[in-house]
């Protein structure tokens, strides 16, 4: 999940007014997903054509002598402008059922039956999702296009996000810690921006409908039915990512204009220390790779001469990395030197690597491509492994098979240039919130999903039937 983004779902209006006399239990959410991932193809064309067959009886709303039959095929087109619904005739002749549309909406006869699923045929397969579908006409630049969107309940709603999020593999204890963030987080942005869908990608929560589905993560998703996490009478931002590195971050330090939550701390963490794929991965950019992703930077930087880590933040991910070029200098902050570059985390440090030897004082006031502070070589400590002398120093002696160099303090190669610029770091993502793989490690070791939910998000607690509690 792409985390700090808005998340929106819509709620009747009857569940978004304030409750007055005794308290009651709020019913079960509806969710409004625009469907983006099983037409993704990476191409600026517009969805114009939609294929889709039904495995229960549907009727199109507002218009209800159209009536869609389970087993059959149908599609949804643009026709001069507007949308047009088509049956699959018998004889391969289309049988026009609906014409001159902005919106086309099929809603399930049997509202709660299990087999309410509309099958969608995708740019490389087909995908089966719950409850109600809509098709509006929507544009992309100047081209109409369909815009999908599948509405249904919260529960089953979960049921396709979190084997997305977390594998249903994994140990039911955490699934559930999953379940109730997930359910948290669209529940919070259900109530702060209503009227608007989601879509099913990582930029809000993936999610993939019924053809995801697993038995395991139904169950968590069950188990848990109506629970979120509340903080002083409000449900809080329960963000979560794949892997913290070690050590959660605190949201102001990674999004721009983000404020603080007293649930949301950086602090060490044991549990994803010890289980985290993540905890030594390794990148290398060459020097024109790492060009082409600042291209688009103001100002434009240029050749690029140098990188440096100017300021991390106590967990140790970047606060501001300076990339200076020959033309001008531009500073990645906070989650941009995670974004912008494409990299698993902002938990990292770099190293840069030149054609040729640098200068003793570029060799001698870095470490792990973070400079701390520069100064001049007044001395130099020779050890033989016991024992330290220091002596009065004004350059380096590179002694080879065939011949020494000196170099001196202030010497300095102009042939010397970066090549490239190796990141290695730890942690998959923002590193907010809840750590899934930390949650999977704490129930791998017995705790069960209170236990996990307390560790990431305390002092946040479990409240029951969708409402924050006091």
């Amino acid at each position: 999940m792409k985390l700090g983004k808005v998340f929106s779902v819509v709620l009747s209006i009857g569940l978004l007014l304030p409750f007055s006399g005794q308290a009651q239990a709020m019913d079960e959410p509806m969710v409004r997903v625009e469907l983006v991932t099983p037409f993704a193809s990476g191409s600026e064309e517009a969805l114009t054509n939609l294929s889709f067959t039904i495995e229960s009886n549907y009727i199109i709303e507002n218009h209800p002598n159209v009536m869609l039959l389970a087993g059959q095929k149908y599609f949804v087109q643009i026709e001069n402008g507007t949308l047009s619904l088509y049956q699959y005739g018998s004889i391969g002749l289309p049988v026009p059922l609906l014409q001159g549309q902005s919106t086309i909406r099929a809603v399930p006869v049997i509202q709660e039956a299990k087999n309410s699923i509309i099958q969608v045929q995708g740019k490389s397969k087909s995908f089966k999702y719950r409850g109600a579908m809509e098709f509006q006409l929507g544009y992309k630049g100047t081209k109409p296009r369909i815009i999908p969107i599948n509405e249904l309940g919260m529960e089953n709603y979960l049921k396709g996000v979190v084997p997305r999020e977390m594998s249903a593999s994994w140990e039911r204890e955490a699934l559930k810690a999953q379940a109730v963030a997930a359910r948290t987080y669209a529940m919070r942005q259900m109530i702060a921006k209503h009227g608007a869908a989601i879509n099913d990608t990582t930029q809000y929560q993936a999610y993939q409908g019924v053809s995801i589905e697993h038995p395991n993560s139904n169950a968590a998703v069950e188990e848990t039915r109506g629970q979120v996490l509340s903080y002083n009478g409000e449900l809080i931002e329960a963000l979560y990512a794949s892997s913290n590195g070690g050590h959660s971050e605190a949201p102001e330090n990674v999004w721009k204009n983000s404020k603080g939550a007293p649930y949301l701390t950086a602090k060490p963490d044991p549990y994803d220390a010890k289980i985290s794929p993540y905890k030594n991965w390794q990148e290398t950019m060459t020097i024109a790779q790492l060009q082409e992703k600042l291209k688009n930077r103001t100002p434009a930087i240029g050749t690029i001469k140098k990188v440096e880590v100017k300021q991390t933040y106590p967990s140790g991910r970047i606060a501001d990395l300076m990339i200076e070029g020959d033309k001008g200098t531009v500073h990645l902050t906070k989650d941009e030197a995670r974004s912008v570059l494409g990299l698993k985390s902002s938990l990292y440090h770099v190293q840069v690597n030149y054609n040729a030897p640098v200068s003793p004082k570029e060799l001698l006031s870095a470490y792990n491509g973070v400079t701390t502070e520069r100064k001049d070589i007044g001395s130099l400590t020779i050890t033989n492994g016991t024992t330290e002398k220091t002596v009065a120093g004004s350059g380096l002696v590179l002694q080879g098979a065939d011949q020494k160099k000196t170099l001196d303090q202030g010497s300095s190669d102009p042939a010397v240039k970066p090549v490239s610029v190796t990141f290695i770091g730890s942690g998959w993502g923002h590193g907010v919130g809840m750590s899934q793989w930390g949650a999977r490690q704490m129930a791998k070791e017995g705790m069960n999903y209170q236990d996990i939910l307390q560790f990431y998000y305390a002092p946040a607690q479990i409240s029951e039937n969708y409402e924050a509690g006091n």
